[in-house]
């Protein structure tokens, strides 16, 4: 089977609309390139700071989506993107990101492990001596290899809580799992039941192939489901804690589900600093609480939202 891959640069201001608009398409899937293996390799080994690649997958019949996305770039960036296009074999399009994806680490204990390489030496001497806790991950083209700004705050304020000994949740909801990356550290850190779901399909397949390549102590129970925010499961169980890692765009339109969630403490991340003041006012306003934690990194927020 072939797809249709499209290579994307654009300026990282714009990155958040364009996943806006990715999410509304429904792609097969997408990706971002954080390590460019031509682009010469200072010392974060080639990380590309300055712009947004992206890799997107199409049904080779739908030109209209390749469309949208040629006319977003024409409007919103036409002098300072590009993008070119070619049919790949589905092999090429599963392999593409192996050759950008290395283990890394995040906050004071976790390292983010390509599953491919989870039983190297060289990997396994990364994590281990220093008691760190490994995340074996391929995410396909799902959401979520763990170096997006969004995923890694959320990431590392849950290290800095599991540190801290703040970290008290026994059962979760993942609203937009993505690779299962979030869910996977959550369990991790010691959460015994947790509940993700995403709307795209393959994102659910991704997920569950990774939790199935990690190892919990007996008894955690991980279930994945296709769906939205309006999944009845969020409002007819109860959790310690919700995690959601969507952007604004989507977050805003589904308002009234997320207030629905039956979770005292929701950790958002997906919010960019412009949008910041309008979604606490709308949580504020729908889901009335306050602010517990705030971080940012690149325009990026992760938000700590405990209900009253």
């Amino acid at each position: 089977m072939e797809y249709r891959e499209l290579k994307v640069n654009l300026p990282k201001e714009l990155s958040d609309s364009f996943y806006e608009l990715l999410d509304t398409l429904q792609c097969a899937g997408y990706y971002e390139i954080l390590f460019d293996g031509e682009a010469p390799k200072e010392k974060d080994q080639g990380l590309i700071r300055d712009n947004t690649n992206i890799r997107i997958y199409l049904q080779t019949d739908e030109i209209d989506k390749e469309l949208k996305v040629l006319i977003f770039l024409k409007i919103h960036a036409p002098n300072n993107s590009n993008s070119e296009s070619r049919n790949i074999e589905t092999r090429d399009y599963e392999e593409a990101y192996k050759e950008y994806y290395k283990p890394f680490p995040i906050g004071t204990k976790l390292w983010v492990i390509p599953t491919w390489e989870k039983n190297e030496p060289d990997t396994i001497k990364l994590w281990k001596p220093n008691g760190g806790i490994p995340l074996f991950i391929n995410p396909g083209v799902a959401f979520g290899t763990g170096h997006h700004e969004t995923t890694k705050l959320i990431l590392e304020y849950l290290d800095e809580l599991y540190t801290k000994g703040e970290f008290q949740f026994l059962s979760a909801c993942d609203v937009g799992t993505g690779s299962g990356i979030l869910s996977i550290g959550l369990a991790k850190f010691g959460v015994s039941k947790i509940f993700a779901l995403d709307i795209d399909p393959n994102a659910v397949k991704a997920a569950w192939s990774n939790w199935t390549e990690n190892e919990y102590p007996k008894g955690f129970q991980f279930s994945v489901e296709e769906s939205g925010i309006d999944n009845p499961k969020l409002s007819n169980f109860k959790y310690d804690l919700a995690i959601a890692n969507i952007t604004y765009a989507v977050l805003s339109q589904n308002i009234r589900h997320l207030a629905k969630i039956d979770a005292p403490r929701i950790i958002f991340s997906g919010i960019i600093t412009e949008k910041k003041d309008q979604f606490l006012g709308l949580l504020q306003s729908h889901l009335p609480g306050k602010l517990l934690y705030s971080k940012e990194w690149n325009e990026w927020w992760v938000l700590d939202w405990v209900r009253n």
